[in-house]
């Protein structure tokens, strides 16, 4: 397995991007400036995915309020937004195909939304996804796993690249041309250097660690402005009360250490949220913001929308708010 020597130039500050430029879709590039400033004086909204319901659900934080978007489809997984054409991707698994959502922002309670693109189907178990650029990247859950990657705007998604790997996959995120993955049934975190780079075929991971006293993990986020990284244990997968959350702060260096020494990231390393106050059994999908303090979680086994107070310290600790939402299956916000 490859040293993590390898991508010093990218991780060990994860918020840059790797050595070489990459091209970027023109009218993306126009607007990025644009769009960017208006994220960070408006964003404020969290997006679920639900897999039973058909229902998006929209939170908004700086108000509490609350709004219920019915798609066309039931089951529905990985879910991202793109702050430039404010619109929502989401993995359609009823229909096995990545779908755009526009104008999600002038949508009301209760609307019905009717897709305004669909891409080709190829996936055939479709859960996380990520948004890079003009890309969305959806982690295949089949054995032996696959990514799938498309251009997308809120009129068209079209194929891009396809990947093999070895490992079956959850929760994913891009974070420059790099790849963050999480190996299924397993407590082990993956990355793949230079992601946007490989083309379509084998992909080969560039290192792996596992996670000390995770039992098995789902989801994760990395937040670049505080280089730390969070991972959900859902345990148990037939449990409903055996679930939790790993805060790995200074990850960059955390993680160089443990790719290159002991393969693990210790407890030592961790701050943990476990126990009966923090309502987490199956928590499969993640979300973090160090500006906002708080920590996203769609609950499956309970079937909640749950927000943490980023701990400093191990808890057993009651989430900041508690939300029924059927179906809980993938989280992402618009900041």
């Amino acid at each position: 397995m490859k040293k993590v020597f390898l991508f010093a130039c990218s991780v060990a500050t994860l918020a840059f991007t790797s050595c070489e430029s990459e091209s970027i879709d023109s009218d993306y590039k126009e607007s990025a400036k644009m769009a960017s400033q208006k994220q960070s004086m408006d964003g404020h909204s969290i997006y679920l995915s639900s897999n039973t319901s058909g229902v998006l659900g929209v939170y908004n934080m700086s108000d509490g309020s609350w709004k219920s978007l019915n798609v066309p489809y039931a089951d529905a997984d990985g879910v991202v937004y793109d702050s430039n054409r404010d619109a929502v991707y989401q993995v359609n698994r009823t229909d096995s195909k990545l779908v755009a959502l526009s104008d999600i922002s002038m949508t009301m309670d209760g609307d019905a939304i009717t897709p305004s693109a669909m891409g080709p189907s190829n996936f055939i178990n479709g859960r996380e996804a990520t948004f890079y650029n003009n890309k969305v990247v959806v982690a295949d859950d089949v054995t032996p796993g696959k990514f799938y990657s498309y251009n997308v705007n809120e009129d068209n998604i079209s194929d891009f690249r396809w990947h093999q790997t070895n490992i079956e996959l959850w929760g994913i995120q891009v974070v420059g041309k790099d790849l963050w993955a999480i190996e299924d049934v397993t407590d082990n975190l993956v990355y793949y250097q230079d992601f946007f780079k490989a083309k379509s075929g084998d992909l080969p991971i560039t290192s792996k660690v596992s996670i000390e006293g995770l039992v098995r993990t789902h989801g994760l986020n990395y937040d670049a402005s505080s280089d730390t990284m969070v991972l959900t244990d859902i345990g148990d997968a037939g449990s409903a009360t055996d679930g939790g959350l790993i805060v790995i702060s200074n990850f960059s260096n955390v993680y160089m250490e443990a790719a290159n020494g002991s393969g693990m990231i210790s407890m030592d390393d961790q701050v943990r949220v476990y126990g009966d106050m923090t309502e987490l059994g199956n928590p499969v999908d993640v979300s973090i913001s160090a500006a906002k303090g708080k920590i996203f979680v769609a609950e499956r086994a309970q079937g909640k929308f749950l927000i943490f107070d980023i701990p400093t310290s191990d808890c057993n600790c009651a989430p900041s708010m508690s939300m029924e939402f059927a179906g809980a299956s993938a989280v992402t916000t618009d900041f």
